[in-house]
């Protein structure tokens, strides 16, 4: 029984696919300039739900040699759509040899008489299978690098990708001293990129950023590199509570309840001073005069991320219907 345990422990560990190779692209030339000098974001705009649909093929080869063409063009969405390929892809062919290893191993412990789930684990090796056989013959590509194609994705204004950057969420943290140059820029402009996306209208932008700037203690840290990159200020923290709470009702993708929003605005209302919450209810103000709502910023990363894991070929919805920034 103890070897059931831990085979199936490892799968559970498996199936959350590492980062550490994924189909290796060149840069997207259009954020070169950007990258060096921190060219300033444009506002957010609408964009076409109807646009033309972002590619799909047979092997990742084929879909990043498709996206590459539109992203010459110009295209945001193709730009976000090859970042999420490059993350699907990361050392699947590695996963899917462990993991049908693994299934092998547990079959065998089930000969001997241990009751096992053999049947959800071999659904787990089939899809890594297909998954590896998807993304198969495409070289690595460096935990830096694929930080790069996120930001890439953001400088062309594409809302999502904006907040996958600006949150932290595009580093892997298991990573991260292979990416110390990266993590400088994203000191620089992270933050610069999150509050654009909440300025659109998006909660997800709005909570994290309330969440980042709360003093030590208040609130859960899910985003601890946007933390790190601001400095503490109960005022400013108050504000995007205020401003979460006025957008949560029109996003249907939230995570976060009315309720819960409601328990983490006053945990923080009880450790303010009086002068703290007048400021952060004036700093609320001026978010909601600056607000500019837009269809197609109502997503959620983390579960279009947690959609992947059960995907055979990544997703597009997020990519293709979100919004993106216009240039100026």
């Amino acid at each position: 029984m103890k070897r059931t345990v831990l085979a199936i422990g490892m799968l559970l560990q498996l199936a959350g696919c590492s980062q550490e190779r994924a189909p290796a692209t060149p840069p997207v030339n259009v954020s070169q300039e950007a990258h060096r000098t921190g060219v300033p974001l444009a506002a957010p705009a609408r964009i076409d739900d109807s646009a033309t649909p972002l590619p799909h093929g047979t092997t990742a080869r084929e879909v990043t040699a498709l996206l590459r063409k539109r992203i010459e063009a110009g295209d945001p969405q193709a730009a976000c759509q090859l970042a999420r390929e490059v993350e699907f892809c990361a050392d699947a062919e590695t996963t899917s040899q462990r993991m049908g290893m693994a299934a092998e191993r547990i079959k065998a412990i089930e000969a001997e008489g241990a009751v096992v789930l053999n049947d959800v684990v071999q659904t787990m090796a089939d899809l890594a299978k297909v998954r590896s056989e998807y993304c198969m013959g495409m070289p690595p590509v460096t935990p830096a690098e694929t930080v790069n194609l996120w930001r890439q994705a953001a400088l062309r204004g594409h809302l999502p990708s904006m907040l996958r950057y600006g949150t932290g969420r595009a580093f892997r943290h298991d990573r991260l001293l292979d990416t110390l140059d990266e993590l400088k820029v994203y000191r620089r402009d992270g933050v610069e990129m999150t509050r654009r996306v909440a300025q659109s209208g998006n909660a997800e932008a709005s909570l994290v950023l309330a969440r980042a700037y709360a003093p030590r203690l208040t609130g859960p840290d899910l985003t601890p590199l946007l933390r790190q990159a601001v400095t503490p200020d109960a005022a400013q923290s108050l504000a995007y509570y205020l401003l979460a709470q006025h957008v949560l009702p029109t996003a249907t993708s939230s995570r976060t309840t009315p309720l819960a929003l409601q328990a983490e605005v006053r945990s923080l209302q009880l450790v303010m001073t009086p002068d703290e919450l007048r400021e952060g209810e004036r700093r609320f103000d001026d978010l909601l005069l600056a607000l500019k709502p837009l269809s197609g910023t109502d997503f959620d990363l983390m579960t279009e991320d947690e959609r992947d894991l059960h995907q055979p070929i990544p997703g597009t919805g997020l990519c293709q219907r979100s919004g993106v920034a216009a240039a100026r």
